[in-house]
């Protein structure tokens, strides 16, 4: 479903489409990419993958579920500390993996092959203040995700909010923790932690096939969010990699794909 522009965000979201022009960014849909629900991907890096790292489950888990029917031989490490998702992780595996799956993968999504860590991602091994709408209703089953699921977030939205301190852990400390000397794909939507983990990736030299990630614009004024996002594209393309957008949503945040040139070209 595309997104509907709120009115006020108008000049901006216009302004977010003159840097993407500006940077000369390809699409995913305008390439041979396969969709997996909301994240593009070169069948090739699913196909030849083994490890993935997922951060941010949120209501639902379906690009895990479909990159898991393309190659059944993935191991795929979920992460997301908030409440919501701790307390419910086996509901949204089921639901997820309700559908347009066969049993034997089905299976495999539910067992310990598709692993949870309640652990979010940050630049240490440390915790950090999450913040959410204390008046959003608690969690039942027969209410629709997307309409109760509350909103967690690195800066406080209004004066009401609340926080809850989460345990988070860098790429590096999680990979170790998990006897990973290499990961193949890593899916991210971090809370605004994105310039974090693209300076860890690259300054680092972790070496990964794509990297699909969430660029939230909010944390700062656009024109220094921007800023921050130009540096990070020319990083990656310094570092060997290819920046895709993902898709262009109505809103400010970019998703974006970073693919490593040699498989990018393949």
């Amino acid at each position: 479903m595309a997104d509907r522009i709120k009115p006020h965000l108008v000049k901006k979201v216009a302004r977010i489409r003159k840097w993407e022009a500006d940077m000369k960014l390809q699409e995913a849909k305008d390439i041979a990419f396969i969709k997996y629900h909301n994240y593009y991907a070169p069948e090739n890096v699913v196909k030849d993958s083994k490890n993935v790292l997922t951060f941010g489950v949120g209501g639902e888990c379906k690009f895990e579920k479909l990159i898991l029917h393309e190659n059944t031989r993935l191991n795929i490490h979920m992460f997301d500390p908030t409440p919501f998702t701790c307390k419910n992780i086996g509901w949204i595996k089921y639901k997820s993996a309700s559908r347009n799956i066969n049993d034997s993968v089905r299976n495999k999504f539910l067992s310990t092959k598709i692993k949870y860590s309640p652990i979010g991602y940050g630049p240490s091994n440390s915790t950090l203040n999450f913040y959410y709408d204390p008046k959003k209703e608690p969690f039942t089953q027969r209410r629709i995700i997307k309409n109760y699921m509350q909103s967690f977030s690195l800066i406080k939205t209004h004066e009401n909010c609340e926080s809850v301190s989460v345990p988070v852990n860098n790429l590096r400390g999680i990979m170790d923790n998990l006897a990973l000397k290499k990961v193949d794909i890593v899916k991210a939507d971090i809370e605004g932690m994105w310039p974090e983990m693209c300076n860890e990736i690259v300054d680092n030299k972790i070496d990964i096939k794509m990297l699909a990630t969430e660029f939230e614009l909010i944390f700062d004024d656009l024109e220094t969010a921007l800023g921050k996002a130009t540096k990070a594209i020319e990083k990656f393309t310094n570092f060997g990699y290819t920046p895709v957008i993902n898709r262009r949503r109505e809103k400010l945040m970019l998703e974006m794909l970073f693919i490593r040139k040699d498989i990018y070209a393949g």
